[in-house]
Formats: structure tokens, sequence, C-alpha cells
């Protein structure tokens, strides 16, 4: 065989070996570092989202996302960032919704009242569940600021003329003076409204321990920390 053939042999071999090699595809190496590589970029890119939600402080909505990635994407450098600060987006997104869960249990109205207009902010006894009680505060155009007690459906307050309330606004511990409204309508209305709104305002618990007909005394508990001033409407007075 002479030199020619010999280069043209050659030749030929490392053509079809080149063949053979591409025919094989890609090494399980290098298939694995694809794949990792493309689960990285689609964790990068719903990353994105999660982020946004955390700096808005949108924490409820930004927790399912971070969960989600978490789940999908084990072992990616996206993951594992939104893993190591998870707990901390968990906490501040229960905060969240226990602030909104605060502030649905009040109830804000403006409505005609006897001859005039009231504007109430009003909330239901927490504890015991089954107390049929709300504490209403209420402004009236001709009646003023007004704070009581209201159970509708029951026989009333036990209350002679002027009553004395035990209340705990948190931790602080106060005597409040209340007295039963003539005409026998089930409320108990306290003295001072404006010193029961000042510290209300600055309390996440009231609790008033008072004496009712036929039930005897009640521990009345009200989550009053979702308070917002600004939904109680005022009013001019006539």
């Amino acid at each position: 065989m002479n030199n020619r053939k010999i280069i043209r042999a050659s030749a030929l071999f490392v053509a079809l070996a080149m063949l053979a090699a591409c025919s094989r595809g890609p090494t399980p190496e290098q298939q694995a570092a694809a794949r990792k590589a493309a689960l990285e970029k689609q964790a990068q890119q719903e990353a994105v989202t999660y982020d946004q939600e955390v700096a808005m402080k949108s924490y409820q909505l930004a927790l399912p996302l971070g969960q989600e990635i978490v789940a999908k994407y084990p072992g990616t450098q996206a993951a594992e960032k939104i893993k190591a600060g998870l707990a901390d987006v968990r906490a501040k997104a229960m905060a969240q919704a226990n602030a909104l869960r605060l502030k649905r249990l009040w109830v804000y109205q403006v409505a005609p009242m006897a001859g005039g207009t009231q504007s109430t902010a009003a909330i239901d006894a927490s504890q015991p569940p089954d107390a049929g009680v709300r504490l209403i505060l209420r402004r009236h155009t001709e009646w003023g600021l007004s704070v009581f007690l209201y159970a509708d459906g029951t026989p009333g307050f036990d209350c002679y003329r002027i009553c004395k309330v035990p209340a705990q606004f948190d931790e602080r511990k106060v005597t409040l003076h209340a007295y039963v409204p003539k005409g026998g309508r089930p409320a108990l209305m306290f003295k001072d409204g404006k010193a029961f709104i000042a510290d209300m305002e600055k309390a996440k618990l009231v609790h008033l321990k008072v004496r009712m007909k036929a039930l005897g005394e009640r521990d009345l508990e009200f989550e009053v920390g979702g308070f917002d001033p600004s939904q109680w409407k005022p009013l001019k007075k006539k």
C-alpha cells in the first residue's frame, strides 16, 4: 500500500470515528449538566416573582410561591436562597393574616338613629363564643360620644344605678363605671367613653367582667387590635 492509499485510509478511519461519536450523542455527564442548568434557569425565572412579592411585603402571596420553588427545584441556588429566608416570610405572612382577621372583626356603619345620625364601630365578643354581646363605639349628632355593650336577645345586664365593671386592657387593670339606660334596653353604658377608647386604642385585648340577668357573671373578651379609627366616621353635631 503506497503512501497515498495510507493517507486515504487514515482519513476514512477518522471520519468514521467522528461519525460514530456524533451518533452516540452527549454523555450522561453532559446530559445531567444540561438538566441542572435548565432547572437552575427555571428556578431563577420563578424566583423573580417571589422576590418581587417579598419586596412589596406581600408575604401571603410570596409564601406559597417560595414553598413551590423549594419543592420543585431542590438543590438549585435559587431554591436554597429562598429556603434560607422562608421561615421569616412564613412568620410575616401569618402576622399579616392575623392582622387582616382582626380588622375584619370590626363593623363600621353610618345610619339614621332617633331623629339624628349615628356613626358606629362595633365588635362582637370572641370569648365566650356564645356570649352574644357586642361592644359599640358610637357618635351621634344629638347625643355625642358613647361607648356601651349591647346584648340583643337577652334579658340584659344586672346593674343597679351606677355599677362597677372590672376591666383589663391587655395587662392594665382598671375599674369602669357603667349604668343601664332608661327604657329597659339590653345595654350597658360606660360613664367615660373617651377614656375607654383611649385605653382600647393602645390594647390588643379587652376583658370586661359583667353581670347579666339570668346568666350571672360573664367574663367577656374582645380582640380589639384591628380597630381602625379612620373607618369610624366623625359626625357634625346639629
